[in-house]
């Protein structure tokens, strides 16, 4: 799509002129750019808030850059084109060769603006290139339909009708004689389309004496899928590789990372493998790019804790943490504070375990880019690109957190991740680290979060919970009409649950806490003074959500477990069983 600074105010009059827009749409489009730091381009903003079609967008930024936009169908497609540029090239940009005249290739782009792409797509081709527009989705369709490496094998879709998403395969026999002998290419193919289809955050590749289990793991829970023969382990693991263009680096590394294009989806996958006694076990993570930019509105934070932490980071300097267990979307929320700040303005910095989604107009490092095998020692350096903000993610340990106060004293904004039970727990394994006076003058407030998993609204239904638990939750956060779980159905996967949101506790450094915290007090301290103070804790939220109909009880209580307050929110249930 055209850079919003070059195409803006020319793209708005075509689609004004062309009768898609009305001046008051635009205006409106235009307010919500700014409001948002323009950091979404004008015709992207126009699609989400429904005034107007990416077709109709991407045709008015093709006339606007004097390139055609073309509907693809397959009878305009050269077969020997297809050839021209490699496979995983095409995958990874998301374009497609169309035809070949004498010496000059037309290829179809989603970003006809894109200069850069155009020259990278000719050193490729080794030919001279022209281009034509057309949307993500029409692209991604002809390259299912047209995939180089086996025109006569059935394409995803057909693969995937004989398999419908929450159906098992339970044996390798039945497995033959559903999809028969496919080369494993076209297997990983209909594993990445169903992954993606399904929502799921990772695939698991476990092979066993006889089959492979294949599983996805959709909103934190485990599903199998399909168990093909065991004779697929290494096959399917490299066809991985290759479909991330990575297949020239040996499949002995532990993690490899690459953006790859699935059903018209950017999609950054992280694939990690290590042998066992039956071949590689597999794990694919998938991150989306429209999880990883999520707005912090759409998290799940309540609007009177967003702006209380919007008042906390908004002078740019000192230390902000967020944190939470393994996968609880703590990433998700770092990436989503950066989106509110200016890239333009400031110079943004990540330093990162394994980067999970690369974020425009961002710089993002991990130890693997900067080949320094101490963390801190890398974050030192990292300060000499001069920084206004700096993440920290999956990094954190008694050096780091060291040279991050240290930094933060330096008039930077420092957003930090660390594992802990809750806000408080957060401030006491910090001040094991870093001396009490320092981590008070710097530390702006901890954000700490859970993930929990919301009721399907397709089979949402009322029940009912024992009469003394509901009498104690009308003292902790007031009556509840009616407590909702869901039934199970198709939409679900017959689980009851759809999606996952976000439980958040944010402790400020107030003046009192900053006092606890140069006092050296421990978790259980701080917890009751931010009480005392009026923070509500996870739990607290937890009830809301539940109060609300967003979640269960039953979740709530499962992704707490462990987390300090429940005895002050809840009795225990006699049936703990989540829905």
């Amino acid at each position: 799509m055209v850079p919003a600074t070059k195409q803006r105010a020319r793209l708005g009059d075509l689609l004004i002129s062309r009768g898609v827009i009305t001046e008051e749409q635009l205006a409106k489009a235009l307010e919500v750019q700014r409001r948002g730091g323009q950091e979404k381009l004008l015709g992207e903003i126009l699609v989400d808030l429904g005034y107007a079609s990416q077709e109709q967008v991407l045709s008015a930024v093709a006339e606007a850059c004097g390139v055609p936009f073309a509907r693809l169908t397959a009878d305009i497609l050269d077969p020997d084109a297809r050839d021209a540029l490699p496979e995983t090239f095409c995958q990874k940009h998301g374009i497609l060769p169309l035809f070949r005249v004498r010496d000059v290739l037309t290829v179809a782009v989603p970003e006809p603006a894109n200069v850069f792409l155009v020259d990278e797509i000719a050193q490729a081709a080794g030919i001279n290139v022209q281009v034509v527009a057309a949307t993500a989705d029409n692209i991604y369709q002809m390259l299912e339909q047209t995939r180089a490496e086996d025109r006569t094998a059935p394409s995803a879709d057909e693969l995937a009708g004989h398999w419908q998403a929450g159906e098992t395969l339970e044996r390798a026999g039945e497995y033959e004689a559903v999809y028969g002998d496919w080369p494993p290419e076209k297997i990983a193919d209909l594993v990445l389309h169903e992954a993606v289809r399904a929502g799921a955050d990772a695939i698991h590749l476990e092979p066993d004496e006889k089959v492979l289990r294949v599983r996805f793991r959709i909103d934190g829970v485990l599903h199998v899928v399909m168990r093909p023969p065991a004779r697929l382990a290494a096959g399917l693991t490299a066809a991985f590789v290759d479909r991330m263009g990575l297949s020239g680096r040996t499949a002995a590394e532990p993690c490899r990372s690459a953006r790859i294009v699935v059903q018209g989806h950017a999609v950054q996958l992280h694939l990690a493998s290590m042998e066992g006694s039956y071949g590689p076990r597999t794990v694919a993570r998938l991150i989306r790019e429209e999880e990883a930019s999520r707005p912090l509105e759409k998290l799940g934070c309540e609007f009177k804790l967003l702006d209380r932490y919007r008042e906390l980071v908004a002078g740019l300097h000192g230390l902000f943490v967020v944190a939470g267990p393994r996968d609880s979307g703590v990433t998700t929320t770092l990436y989503s504070a950066l989106g509110d700040l200016d890239p333009v303005r400031l110079n943004v910095c990540t330093f990162e375990a394994c980067i999970g989604f690369h974020l425009t107009g961002l710089s993002q490092f991990s130890p693997a880019t900067c080949g320094v095998a101490e963390r801190a020692e890398a974050v030192a350096r990292l300060f000499l690109q001069e920084p206004d903000v700096l993440m920290l993610d999956g990094v954190m340990d008694e050096r780091v957190a060291a040279v991050a106060v240290e930094a933060a004293l330096d008039e930077r904004l420092i957003f930090a991740q660390t594992k802990a039970l809750d806000a408080a727990d957060a401030v006491a394994r910090l001040a094991a680290w870093v001396s009490g006076d320092a981590l008070a003058s710097v530390l702006r407030g901890v954000l700490a979060q859970r993930l929990v998993r919301t009721i399907c609204p397709q089979c949402k239904a009322p029940y009912d919970v024992p009469a003394a638990l509901r009498r104690r939750l009308a003292e902790t956060v007031g009556p509840i009409e009616g407590f909702s779980k869901g039934r199970g159905c198709a939409a679900c996967r017959h689980t009851g649950f759809l999606g996952r949101i976000g439980l958040f506790e944010l402790l400020p450094m107030e003046p009192n806490i900053a006092s606890l915290v140069r006092q050296g007090a421990d978790a259980e301290r701080l917890r009751d003074a931010a009480r005392q103070a009026g923070h509500p804790s996870l739990w607290m939220d937890g009830l809301n959500k539940t109060r609300a109909g967003i979640t269960s009880l039953e979740e709530v209580m499962g992704a707490l477990a462990g987390c300090p307050g429940r005895e002050e929110a809840v009795e225990p249930v006699p049936d703990r069983t989540c829905a």
